[in-house]
């Protein structure tokens, strides 16, 4: 029976590992902040927390190797194997890109996406100005991201601010999740996918 008890541990474990969830955010109030968390593990990536400085060794005075230029290929691929290949190939690594980036996509959910921005310029004249460039800018951008990707709540405010001395404002706020046992299970159907095309390309 104790074969068992460890097999039921194993699964349980991997079962807990698979549906740790991963979550991106990110924020930004005149400064910008951002922070990967795997399940209750966080990792700091702006900004980069200081490194404590090593002390220096002397460095060891080494000769010189003359390098010895690289031997140019003979043949290039489009001599070997025609542009129609090469071009063909292209084809084919762009759709499996294309096809990865819309799967992963599909299962990021984002929790919040906030942005406010108070637009101000020298004068009446530019605020309104750079207010029309912002919003065709931030609004189609949005759009875009409400598409592609699952999104529970989110809020964009743009507004003009005409008062005299003031400046551009911006707050952002932002998460999203992914779970482990779906970019694993990514990593894999695609993994077999770019395995195959690697496979037809040898073979041709």
């Amino acid at each position: 029976m104790l074969w068992l008890y460890i097999l039921l541990g194993i699964v349980l474990f991997i079962a807990l590992v698979m549906f740790i969830p991963i979550t991106l955010r990110a924020s930004y109030k005149e400064e910008f902040w951002c922070a990967v968390y795997i399940g209750f593990v966080k990792l700091q990536l702006v900004p980069a927390k200081p490194k404590k400085e090593k002390k220096k060794k002397k460095a060891k005075k080494q000769t010189q190797k003359t390098e010895q230029p690289k031997k140019a290929t003979e043949t290039s691929l489009i001599k070997k194997y025609g542009i129609e290949w090469l071009l063909n190939l292209i084809k084919k690594v762009a759709e499996l890109a294309v096809s990865a980036l819309q799967d992963f996509f599909s299962h990021i959910l984002v929790k919040k996406l906030s942005l406010s921005i108070s637009v101000a310029g020298d004068d009446a004249a530019d605020t309104a100005i750079k207010y029309g460039k912002y919003c065709a800018v931030v609004y189609p951008a949005v759009g875009t991201i409400v598409r592609v990707v699952k999104c529970k709540g989110y809020g964009v405010d743009i507004n003009p601010n005409f008062s005299e001395k003031a400046e551009t404002e911006i707050n952002f706020d932002f998460a999203a999740r992914i779970f482990a046992f779906r970019l694993i299970g990514l990593a894999v159907k695609h993994g077999i996918k770019g395995i195959k095309l690697l496979a037809e390309v040898k073979n041709d």
